[in-house]
């Protein structure tokens, strides 16, 4: 039987200041998002809060305004807005309103398609990257991107959303946002440093996380499809670069291919140093613009130089699981 919690705060009909909930569009592990209309007709996403004892927790609730914050500080085509984000008193729900995208998400277009037309994903996955570019400008790695967390406003334009596990770079405010010992984000898209340590990233993940997105648009399946988050780790730990897209999507250019497999490049240091970079090679891969190496990419010599850490690190993490 649903709880209450399971059902969250509001119905249809509802008032929530001088707007009107209209439905429920989704649930997640910490809050509900609302579909609300303003007193003139406007469509709002109203994100609340869960309040049941787990989502309350201080960490939760300083990871629930932290997003609304940096959202609110970071204004750009391809990130979703925030208006307002506060505590209800009344109701005692913490809430953010922002921007209403009715195009839906990246993962139901593939869900539905299969795979995207290549022009398509490589213009969603620039756009994208240009949007990381300010939020890694402002000293924020997102930590998740992936389909799911990309989002279309009703002109068909593409933003980034879900800032919630987000991390603040060393100068920023880094370190209370950051449970040590947990894995934040998910881990099908996770750079191999990700997974072996979520708090201590850079903008290289969120690189490596938007090819693999990229890979799905083309594919229309993840690198990782069906392995455990064990066998990720291994592979993280071996350094293996992901399958050619190119075995998948022969149409695909070897320039698009060759930038793919820089993002996804296992070691981060042979990825392109930022999300403009990334954006930047797209926008000139797109037109065979590139000038490729005779060889591939550095990317298949692994961690060797890093094993012993990492493995210790690993092994650690794993026997923390199992516990």
């Amino acid at each position: 039987m649903e709880s209450m919690e399971d059902k969250g705060p509001f119905k249809a009909g509802d008032k929530f200041g001088d707007c009107t909930v209209d439905r429920l569009l989704g649930k997640g592990g910490l809050g509900f998002v609302y579909l609300v209309r303003g007193p003139r007709g406007e469509q709002y996403a109203l994100k609340t809060m869960r309040t049941d004892a787990t989502a309350t927790a201080p960490e939760c609730k300083q990871r629930f305004a932290q997003e609304a914050n940096l959202m609110m500080t970071m204004l750009h085509r391809n990130l979703v807005r925030v208006y307002d984000a506060g505590e209800d008193a009344e109701r005692g729900i913490c809430y953010i309103m922002m921007e209403y995208m009715p195009g839906g998400t990246l993962k139901d277009r593939i869900t539905q398609n299969g795979t995207l037309p290549v022009a398509d994903a490589i213009s969603i996955a620039t756009q994208i990257a240009d949007a990381l570019s300010m939020a890694h400008t402002h000293g924020v790695i997102h930590r998740d991107v992936k389909p799911d967390n990309i989002l279309f406003a009703a002109d068909g334009t593409p933003k980034l959303a879900d800032l919630g596990v987000a991390k603040l770079l060393k100068g920023r405010g880094e370190g209370s946002e950051t449970m040590q010992g947990v894995i934040i984000g998910t881990p099908a898209y996770m750079a191999p440093e990700q997974i072996i340590d979520s708090s201590h990233i850079d903008a290289r993940a969120d690189i490596y996380s938007l090819g693999v997105a990229l890979y799905e648009m083309l594919t229309g399946k993840r690198p990782n499809e069906g392995s455990t988050v064990m066998g990720m780790l291994a592979k993280a730990v071996k350094g293996e670069p992901l399958p050619d897209v190119r075995t998948m999507r022969p149409e695909v250019s070897a320039s698009v291919a060759y930038v793919l497999s820089l993002m996804c490049a296992p070691k981060p240091e042979n990825r392109p140093v930022t999300s403009r970079a990334a954006a930047d090679l797209f926008v000139r891969a797109a037109v065979d613009g590139l000038i490729l190496p005779q060889d591939p990419p550095p990317q298949s010599t692994g961690c060797d130089e890093h094993k012993g850490g990492w493995l210790a690190k690993l092994f650690r993490r794993l026997a923390d699981k199992l516990d």
